[in-house]
Protein backbone atom coordinates (compact mmCIF):
# COMPACT_ATOMS: atom_id res chain seq x y z
CA UNK A 1 0.00 0.00 0.00
CA UNK A 2 1.40 3.40 -1.00
CA UNK A 3 1.79 6.13 1.59
CA UNK A 4 1.10 9.54 0.06
CA UNK A 5 2.03 12.80 1.81
CA UNK A 6 0.58 16.00 0.36
CA UNK A 7 2.52 19.17 1.01
CA UNK A 8 0.88 22.48 0.21
CA UNK A 9 3.27 25.42 0.26
CA UNK A 10 2.11 28.99 -0.05
CA UNK A 11 4.73 31.70 0.05
CA UNK A 12 3.12 34.68 1.73
CA UNK A 13 5.15 37.83 1.42
CA UNK A 14 6.71 39.76 2.86
CA UNK A 15 7.14 37.89 6.08
CA UNK A 16 5.23 34.66 6.46
CA UNK A 17 4.82 31.13 5.24
CA UNK A 18 1.57 29.51 6.31
CA UNK A 19 1.73 25.74 6.57
CA UNK A 20 -0.49 22.68 6.60
CA UNK A 21 0.79 19.20 7.36
CA UNK A 22 3.31 17.38 5.15
CA UNK A 23 6.87 17.51 3.86
CA UNK A 24 7.32 21.18 2.97
CA UNK A 25 4.32 23.35 3.40
CA UNK A 26 3.72 27.09 3.15
CA UNK A 27 -0.06 27.69 3.12
CA UNK A 28 -2.46 30.58 3.45
CA UNK A 29 -6.11 31.39 3.02
CA UNK A 30 -6.28 34.72 1.30
CA UNK A 31 -9.44 35.96 -0.42
CA UNK A 32 -9.45 39.62 -1.41
CA UNK A 33 -10.99 39.14 -4.85
CA UNK A 34 -13.20 42.09 -5.78
CA UNK A 35 -16.88 42.29 -6.57
CA UNK A 36 -17.61 41.70 -10.26
CA UNK A 37 -20.41 43.02 -12.45
CA UNK A 38 -20.15 39.89 -14.62
CA UNK A 39 -17.46 37.35 -15.42
CA UNK A 40 -14.07 38.85 -14.57
CA UNK A 41 -15.12 42.52 -14.90
CA UNK A 42 -14.51 44.37 -11.62
CA UNK A 43 -17.21 46.75 -10.36
CA UNK A 44 -15.92 50.28 -9.65
CA UNK A 45 -17.48 52.66 -7.11
CA UNK A 46 -16.84 56.45 -7.02
CA UNK A 47 -14.16 57.87 -4.72
CA UNK A 48 -10.85 56.90 -3.22
CA UNK A 49 -11.94 53.37 -2.21
CA UNK A 50 -13.43 52.11 -5.46
CA UNK A 51 -13.55 48.37 -4.83
CA UNK A 52 -15.56 46.00 -2.65
CA UNK A 53 -14.51 42.49 -1.72
CA UNK A 54 -16.59 39.79 -3.38
CA UNK A 55 -16.84 37.90 -0.11
CA UNK A 56 -18.04 41.00 1.77
CA UNK A 57 -19.18 44.02 -0.27
CA UNK A 58 -19.19 46.12 2.92
CA UNK A 59 -15.41 45.76 2.98
CA UNK A 60 -14.15 48.51 0.67
CA UNK A 61 -10.63 49.40 -0.39
CA UNK A 62 -8.25 50.56 -3.10
CA UNK A 63 -6.95 47.17 -4.28
CA UNK A 64 -8.09 43.77 -5.49
CA UNK A 65 -6.27 40.44 -5.27
CA UNK A 66 -7.07 38.42 -8.39
CA UNK A 67 -5.72 35.36 -10.19
CA UNK A 68 -2.95 36.63 -12.49
CA UNK A 69 -2.50 35.38 -16.03
CA UNK A 70 1.09 34.41 -15.20
CA UNK A 71 3.49 34.56 -12.22
CA UNK A 72 7.25 34.09 -12.55
CA UNK A 73 9.73 33.19 -9.82
CA UNK A 74 13.47 32.48 -9.73
CA UNK A 75 14.43 29.68 -7.33
CA UNK A 76 18.00 29.07 -6.09
CA UNK A 77 17.45 26.55 -3.29
CA UNK A 78 14.48 24.43 -2.26
CA UNK A 79 14.69 21.53 0.15
CA UNK A 80 14.51 20.03 3.62
CA UNK A 81 16.92 19.92 6.58
CA UNK A 82 17.51 17.83 9.69
CA UNK A 83 18.71 20.86 11.70
CA UNK A 84 17.38 24.41 11.70
CA UNK A 85 19.19 26.44 8.98
CA UNK A 86 17.69 29.78 9.93
CA UNK A 87 19.69 31.28 12.81
CA UNK A 88 23.11 31.13 11.14
CA UNK A 89 22.07 30.36 7.53
CA UNK A 90 23.70 26.93 7.90
CA UNK A 91 22.54 24.52 5.18
CA UNK A 92 25.00 21.71 6.00
CA UNK A 93 22.20 19.32 7.04
CA UNK A 94 19.95 20.07 4.07
CA UNK A 95 18.91 18.04 1.03
CA UNK A 96 17.69 19.74 -2.13
CA UNK A 97 15.06 19.58 -4.81
CA UNK A 98 16.93 22.60 -6.21
CA UNK A 99 20.47 23.79 -5.45
CA UNK A 100 21.62 25.96 -8.33
CA UNK A 101 24.11 28.85 -8.73
CA UNK A 102 21.86 30.26 -11.44
CA UNK A 103 18.12 30.65 -10.93
CA UNK A 104 15.68 27.95 -11.93
CA UNK A 105 13.04 30.09 -13.63
CA UNK A 106 9.49 28.85 -13.14
CA UNK A 107 6.39 30.39 -14.67
CA UNK A 108 3.05 29.59 -13.04
CA UNK A 109 0.02 30.03 -15.29
CA UNK A 110 -3.28 31.19 -13.85
CA UNK A 111 -5.29 28.95 -16.16
CA UNK A 112 -4.32 25.46 -17.30
CA UNK A 113 -2.37 22.51 -15.96
CA UNK A 114 0.44 23.19 -13.47
CA UNK A 115 3.89 23.18 -15.04
CA UNK A 116 6.32 20.68 -13.50
CA UNK A 117 9.28 22.15 -11.64
CA UNK A 118 12.68 21.59 -13.23
CA UNK A 119 14.52 20.19 -10.20
CA UNK A 120 18.29 19.78 -9.94
CA UNK A 121 18.39 17.15 -7.17
CA UNK A 122 16.35 14.91 -4.89
CA UNK A 123 15.81 14.33 -1.18
CA UNK A 124 17.91 11.54 0.37
CA UNK A 125 16.25 9.06 2.76
CA UNK A 126 16.02 10.45 6.26
CA UNK A 127 13.91 12.25 8.82
CA UNK A 128 13.54 15.97 8.26
CA UNK A 129 12.38 18.60 10.72
CA UNK A 130 12.56 21.66 8.46
CA UNK A 131 11.65 22.82 4.98
CA UNK A 132 12.94 25.92 3.21
CA UNK A 133 13.13 27.89 -0.02
CA UNK A 134 15.52 30.60 -1.26
CA UNK A 135 14.34 32.60 -4.24
CA UNK A 136 14.94 35.97 -5.85
CA UNK A 137 13.41 38.86 -3.95
CA UNK A 138 12.07 40.12 -7.28
CA UNK A 139 8.72 38.49 -8.11
CA UNK A 140 7.06 38.96 -11.48
CA UNK A 141 3.41 39.02 -12.56
CA UNK A 142 1.67 39.47 -15.90
CA UNK A 143 -2.03 40.24 -16.06
CA UNK A 144 -4.85 41.94 -17.95
CA UNK A 145 -7.96 43.11 -16.08
CA UNK A 146 -11.28 44.64 -17.14
CA UNK A 147 -13.37 47.16 -15.17
CA UNK A 148 -16.94 48.40 -15.64
CA UNK A 149 -15.67 52.00 -15.56
CA UNK A 150 -12.80 53.63 -17.45
CA UNK A 151 -9.63 53.69 -15.31
CA UNK A 152 -6.71 56.08 -15.84
CA UNK A 153 -2.99 55.35 -16.07
CA UNK A 154 0.30 57.13 -16.75
CA UNK A 155 2.43 54.20 -17.94
CA UNK A 156 6.08 54.77 -17.07
CA UNK A 157 5.35 58.44 -16.40
CA UNK A 158 3.96 59.17 -19.88
CA UNK A 159 0.69 60.85 -20.88
CA UNK A 160 -2.51 59.74 -19.16
CA UNK A 161 -4.31 56.90 -20.91
CA UNK A 162 -7.80 55.73 -19.97
CA UNK A 163 -9.88 52.64 -20.68
CA UNK A 164 -11.84 49.78 -19.16
CA UNK A 165 -9.04 47.30 -19.90
CA UNK A 166 -5.78 47.61 -17.94
CA UNK A 167 -2.63 45.51 -18.30
CA UNK A 168 0.82 45.12 -16.76
CA UNK A 169 3.82 46.68 -18.47
CA UNK A 170 7.57 46.11 -18.24
CA UNK A 171 8.07 47.93 -14.93
CA UNK A 172 9.64 47.60 -11.49
CA UNK A 173 8.39 48.72 -8.08
CA UNK A 174 9.54 47.93 -4.54
CA UNK A 175 7.58 46.71 -1.55
CA UNK A 176 9.09 49.11 0.97
CA UNK A 177 9.96 52.06 -1.26
CA UNK A 178 13.55 52.05 0.05
CA UNK A 179 15.48 51.91 -3.23
CA UNK A 180 16.09 55.39 -4.70
CA UNK A 181 16.25 54.04 -8.26
CA UNK A 182 12.53 53.25 -8.10
CA UNK A 183 11.34 56.32 -6.18
CA UNK A 184 8.08 57.83 -7.40
CA UNK A 185 6.91 54.65 -9.09
CA UNK A 186 3.49 53.17 -8.55
CA UNK A 187 1.85 56.60 -8.25
CA UNK A 188 -0.77 58.41 -10.30
CA UNK A 189 2.05 60.23 -12.12
CA UNK A 190 4.02 57.08 -12.94
CA UNK A 191 2.14 53.81 -13.21
CA UNK A 192 3.18 50.24 -13.90
CA UNK A 193 -0.14 49.66 -15.62
CA UNK A 194 -1.54 50.86 -18.93
CA UNK A 195 -5.27 51.26 -19.50
CA UNK A 196 -7.04 51.51 -22.84
CA UNK A 197 -8.95 49.42 -25.34
CA UNK A 198 -8.96 45.65 -25.02
CA UNK A 199 -7.60 45.42 -28.56
CA UNK A 200 -4.54 47.47 -27.53
CA UNK A 201 -3.54 45.26 -24.58
CA UNK A 202 0.02 43.97 -24.76
CA UNK A 203 0.73 42.74 -21.23
CA UNK A 204 4.30 42.18 -20.06
CA UNK A 205 5.82 40.99 -16.80
CA UNK A 206 6.06 43.64 -14.09
CA UNK A 207 8.40 43.16 -11.10
CA UNK A 208 8.01 43.84 -7.41
CA UNK A 209 11.24 43.85 -5.39
CA UNK A 210 10.97 42.98 -1.69
CA UNK A 211 13.49 45.41 -0.23
CA UNK A 212 12.47 44.97 3.42
CA UNK A 213 10.62 42.55 5.68
CA UNK A 214 9.07 45.47 7.52
CA UNK A 215 7.10 48.61 6.80
CA UNK A 216 8.68 52.03 6.28
CA UNK A 217 12.23 51.07 7.25
CA UNK A 218 14.73 48.34 6.49
CA UNK A 219 14.25 45.10 8.41
CA UNK A 220 16.17 42.03 7.23
CA UNK A 221 14.38 39.42 9.34
CA UNK A 222 10.72 39.04 10.17
CA UNK A 223 9.64 40.05 13.69
CA UNK A 224 9.72 36.54 15.16
CA UNK A 225 8.64 32.91 15.12
CA UNK A 226 5.10 32.56 13.83
CA UNK A 227 2.97 29.58 14.90
CA UNK A 228 0.78 28.18 12.15
CA UNK A 229 -2.61 26.46 12.54
CA UNK A 230 -0.90 23.12 11.84
CA UNK A 231 1.43 23.66 14.82
CA UNK A 232 4.39 24.27 12.49
CA UNK A 233 6.31 27.53 12.87
CA UNK A 234 7.99 29.76 10.33
CA UNK A 235 10.65 32.44 9.89
CA UNK A 236 11.74 34.50 6.88
CA UNK A 237 14.58 36.91 6.07
CA UNK A 238 16.35 38.67 3.21
CA UNK A 239 19.75 37.44 1.99
CA UNK A 240 22.43 38.84 -0.31
CA UNK A 241 23.11 37.31 -3.71
CA UNK A 242 25.48 34.72 -2.23
CA UNK A 243 22.39 32.86 -0.91
CA UNK A 244 23.80 32.63 2.63
CA UNK A 245 24.53 36.10 4.08
CA UNK A 246 21.77 38.02 5.83
CA UNK A 247 21.36 41.26 3.91
CA UNK A 248 22.63 44.35 5.80
CA UNK A 249 20.53 46.83 3.78
CA UNK A 250 17.77 47.20 1.22
CA UNK A 251 20.39 47.83 -1.48
CA UNK A 252 22.09 44.49 -0.74
CA UNK A 253 18.92 42.39 -0.56
CA UNK A 254 18.68 39.90 -3.42
CA UNK A 255 16.99 36.78 -2.01
CA UNK A 256 14.08 35.73 0.19
CA UNK A 257 14.87 32.86 2.58
CA UNK A 258 11.89 31.25 4.28
CA UNK A 259 11.95 28.27 6.66
CA UNK A 260 9.28 26.03 8.17
CA UNK A 261 9.87 24.17 11.46
CA UNK A 262 7.61 21.10 11.19
CA UNK A 263 5.55 20.17 14.25
CA UNK A 264 5.92 16.55 13.11
CA UNK A 265 9.08 15.35 11.39
CA UNK A 266 8.77 14.21 7.76
CA UNK A 267 10.17 10.81 6.79
CA UNK A 268 11.65 10.12 3.34
CA UNK A 269 12.51 6.54 2.38
CA UNK A 270 14.53 5.01 -0.46
CA UNK A 271 11.29 4.28 -2.32
CA UNK A 272 9.91 7.83 -1.97
CA UNK A 273 8.97 9.65 -5.16
CA UNK A 274 8.10 13.32 -5.51
CA UNK A 275 5.79 15.43 -7.63
CA UNK A 276 6.06 19.23 -7.38
CA UNK A 277 3.27 21.45 -8.72
CA UNK A 278 2.78 25.21 -8.48
CA UNK A 279 -0.54 27.04 -8.22
CA UNK A 280 -1.68 30.65 -8.00
CA UNK A 281 -4.92 31.88 -6.47
CA UNK A 282 -5.36 35.56 -5.49
CA UNK A 283 -1.71 36.16 -6.37
CA UNK A 284 -1.72 39.61 -7.99
CA UNK A 285 -2.58 42.78 -6.12
CA UNK A 286 -4.20 45.34 -8.43
CA UNK A 287 -3.46 48.66 -6.72
CA UNK A 288 -5.28 51.92 -7.38
CA UNK A 289 -4.92 55.56 -6.29
CA UNK A 290 -7.32 58.47 -6.53
CA UNK A 291 -6.18 61.77 -8.09
CA UNK A 292 -8.18 64.40 -6.21
CA UNK A 293 -7.09 67.10 -8.68
CA UNK A 294 -8.50 65.41 -11.76
CA UNK A 295 -11.13 63.34 -9.91
CA UNK A 296 -9.82 60.30 -11.75
CA UNK A 297 -9.20 56.81 -10.45
CA UNK A 298 -5.78 55.48 -11.53
CA UNK A 299 -4.54 51.90 -11.62
CA UNK A 300 -0.97 52.41 -10.43
CA UNK A 301 0.80 49.05 -10.11
CA UNK A 302 0.54 45.29 -9.77
CA UNK A 303 2.09 43.64 -6.73
CA UNK A 304 3.01 40.02 -6.05
CA UNK A 305 0.80 38.16 -3.58
CA UNK A 306 1.27 34.54 -2.37
CA UNK A 307 1.79 31.53 -4.60
CA UNK A 308 1.38 27.88 -3.65
CA UNK A 309 3.62 24.88 -4.14
CA UNK A 310 2.25 21.36 -3.72
CA UNK A 311 4.80 18.64 -3.02
CA UNK A 312 3.32 15.13 -3.25
CA UNK A 313 5.53 12.47 -1.64
CA UNK A 314 4.73 8.83 -2.33
CA UNK A 315 6.49 6.06 -0.38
Amino acid sequence: MKNVQNCLITLMLPIVFYSSSALAVFDENLNRACEKTSGSTIKVYPGASPFRQAANINNQGDQCSEIPDAYRINIYKFGTCTADPFATNDFSTCEYFIDSPTPVVHTILGIGSPQPLATTGSIAPGTYSYGFMILSNSLEVKHTQTYDTGMSSAPNGTAVKTGTTCWSIDYTTTFGGLLPLYAGRGTTANTGIECGLASDAQPEFTKEIFDTMGDGSYIATDPGEFTLPSGDTMRAKLLTQDNKTTSPSAADAARIFARIDFANDKVVTESSSFEIKFKITDAVSLDSAYDAGSFKQHMVKMGADPFQVEVVVTN
